[in-house]
């Protein structure tokens, strides 16, 4: 169930940062979407950090694979780290990593579930 969260939340992360670019490049509240990010990100980086921090060693004690750990903490630092630069390397990031991180947590969980 952690890692199904975990799945949500990453894919939120991917998913704000389409839709915000669409929505700014459409002209469409540009100057309030760009606040608004500045709730949204920490936010979602929260949520990331802790479902992390609560599946992947949980699970790792289960099965014994560091690898979607690794994978997972590799993801949530390339999300964090997307928000330092510019919007179009920041969505560019954002996809690749939380892609990484979606992935990280199926793995997780497909080696818990057999």
């Amino acid at each position: 169930m952690k890692d199904k969260i975990g799945i949500f939340f990453s894919g939120l992360c991917v998913v704000h940062c389409l839709l915000s670019t669409v929505l700014i490049l459409g002209g469409v509240g540009a100057a309030f979407l760009r606040v608004s990010e500045e709730l949204v990100h920490p936010i979602l980086l929260i949520f990331i950090v802790m479902i992390g921090l609560i599946s992947f060693p949980s699970s790792y004690r289960l099965h014994h694979n560091p690898r979607p750990m690794t994978y997972g903490a590799i993801g949530t630092v390339g999300i964090f780290l997307a928000l330092f630069f510019d919007t179009t390397l920041e969505v560019f990031l954002t996809i690749i990593f939380g892609s990484l991180l979606i992935y990280s947590h199926y793995w997780n969980n497909k080696l818990k579930t057999g």
